[in-house]
């Protein structure tokens, strides 16, 4: 008889540890739904950004991604180019002085 009362208080002691284990992962599942269940409720009362909000960090990030070598370049080749333009039509304006000048034979 007492090597059944062991058999019988060894499962006894293995349908309470079980028992625990199955009351501790309830726990668990209602702690995530209550944590689920106010994330829902957060993400919802959050107002989306304005898109004035966006159009900066859109800005800044551009920003970040060009090196201020690459602007320094940018805005010296323009001043060249600016510079040949106003050398172009000062060299055209000139021929055409000089042509009105000959054609009037002066």
């Amino acid at each position: 008889m007492p090597r059944r009362k062991r058999k019988s208080d060894d499962d006894l002691n293995q349908l309470e540890f079980e028992e625990q284990r199955l009351m501790l992962r309830a726990k668990e599942i209602a702690e995530n739904r209550q944590r689920i269940a106010e994330e829902r409720i957060e993400r919802e009362s959050t107002i989306p950004p304005l898109e004035e909000i966006r159009e900066r960090e859109a800005r800044k990030k551009y920003e970040e991604t060009v090196s201020r070598g690459e602007v320094a370049n940018l805005v010296r080749t323009q001043n060249r180019s600016l510079l040949l333009l106003v050398l172009l039509v000062t060299a055209a304006c000139t021929l055409v002085w000089w042509g009105l000048r000959v054609m009037q034979g002066v």
